[in-house]
């Protein structure tokens, strides 16, 4: 194979298995996907329209790429590192393929693999002071780049940052048999107790006992920071190496752009607000008939989109779902990404993703929904039974004083920071009570 032609084409490996190739069309400019015959025979599709019979258009294997880059202004800097445009995913693969979301990988084959790569554990140490110092101006040069290699891969759109915690509990990058095993994510600008905020519906979820992501709450100087750990890896200490289990999100699953991962994907706007071709609920449930346990698998996304009405968590779109995604399993992951939109005026408080037909939190009722069951072919009886279980796990969570009280003495936070727990509390458990008012009707109900 000539340097030219290695130059288009990259890698793709599971574990530490080459299972295919990744080729950009010069013509098209999209990438296409092929897996090798040992794979094809033995392994699984990376995602569900990523056939192992290699008979998908190009633009499954665009989207699927598409969907692991990260978005926003991180986007915008990798695109520019990479001297492409934003759409090249090709080139952007190419950066940061060694630690995307679950276990896949792409990697150079020949003239350009990276004479920096380690073979085995390579750690580099990021001291809280440069941290600090680095929030200090994140601003201005971002949080992409260090030491001249971009690190930033995980989706999303708030500041992000992949590092690798280890036994001694120090953060830094991991390289070679090392990957990244948490994710920190810090405030946006004029965004005031975002992190906050987040660090408490996430351990709220976990407390009524929703499958949910472990964070932390950590400071480096003035700046608060989460750190959520990663539930697609495995840190294993005497083999000095970290194991990747794949997964894919919500878009990746429906085969969706990441600009789909709103139901209403042209927008809210009056002119195209009808048109609702990005992830919905119903699609989600209808794809959940599909995994390995379908009851268990409907239930989880039931009790997802619950909680995500009882905290104001607007933003809970297709992204913000994701799957354990193998051979003979598929199934939900912890929830992540559990934030209440309605303590921030400054975001648009409109739900990603309707209940029923209506995407305005402040209407539902108990008429949206049973809506939203018969939609989604849901009991409607079950329905009633789940929000009632969780409303009352969420009220009596929050009016004892022992949740927020641990909260405190874990975290040492500031007087203003338990004030606006406290009113953030006052907000969650509003929405609770009124949801919990509408169980009895859901059942009775003909949409």
């Amino acid at each position: 194979m000539t340097d030219k032609l290695d130059a288009y084409s990259l890698n793709v490996k599971f574990a530490e298995n080459v299972i295919g190739e990744l080729s950009l069309n010069k013509e098209t400019g999209l990438p296409k996907l092929e897996y090798n015959h040992d794979w094809q025979q033995n392994g699984f599709a990376i995602s569900p329209n990523l056939t192992l019979d290699n008979n998908h258009d190009n633009t499954v294997a665009y989207n699927f790429l598409d969907n692991a880059l990260p978005e926003g202004k991180a986007r915008l800097l990798l695109a520019e590192r990479a001297g492409v445009s934003e759409k090249n995913v090709f080139s952007q693969i190419r950066e940061i393929g060694g630690d995307l979301s679950g276990a896949v990988t792409f990697t150079t084959n020949g003239i350009e693999q990276n004479v920096n790569e380690a073979d085995g554990p390579a750690f580099r140490l990021l001291t809280k002071d440069e941290l600090e110092s680095r929030l200090d101006t994140k601003e201005d040069i971002g949080l992409l780049t260090w030491d001249d290699k971009p690190r930033l891969s995980v989706a999303g759109v708030q500041d992000k940052l992949n590092v690798f915690i280890n036994e001694n509990d120090e953060i830094g990058f991991g390289d070679g048999t090392l990957c990244s095993t948490h994710i920190l994510k810090f405030e946006k600008k004029h965004c005031l107790n975002l992190v906050l905020n987040e660090y408490f519906c996430m351990k709220l979820s976990a407390a009524v006992g929703l499958p949910t992501a472990e964070v932390e709450f950590i400071r480096f100087g003035k700046h608060p920071a989460l750190i959520v750990h990663r539930f697609d890896r495995k840190y294993v200490s005497e083999k000095k190496q970290v194991y990747r289990r794949h997964v894919i999100d919500g878009c990746q699953a429906l085969n969706l752009p990441r600009d789909f991962k709103y139901e209403r994907n042209l927008g809210d706007n009056r002119d195209v607000q009808h048109i609702r071709d990005g992830v919905s609920l119903t699609k989600l449930f209808e794809f959940s008939r599909t995994m390995s346990s379908p009851a268990q698998s409907a239930q989880w996304l039931i009790n997802w989109q619950l909680f995500n009405l009882i905290i104001s968590n607007y933003d809970s779109h297709g992204k913000n779902v994701s799957l354990f995604w193998g051979k003979d399993n598929s199934s939900f992951t912890p929830a992540y990404d559990l934030v209440n939109i309605a303590m921030f005026p400054q975001f648009k408080h409109v739900l990603a993703m309707a209940m029923g037909d209506e995407f305005d939190p402040n209407d539902i009722n108990a008429y949206q929904l049973a809506d939203f069951a018969e939609t989604c072919a849901i009991d409607k009886k079950l329905l009633a039974r789940l929000l009632s279980n969780l409303t009352k796990k969420v009220l009596s969570t929050l009016t004892t004083e022992s949740f927020i009280q641990t909260l405190i003495k874990t975290n040492d936070f500031s007087v203003e920071e338990q004030i606006y727990l406290c009113q953030l509390k006052d907000n969650i458990v509003s929405r609770a009570q009124h949801l919990d008012s509408q169980i009895a009707m859901i059942s009775t109900i003909e949409v």
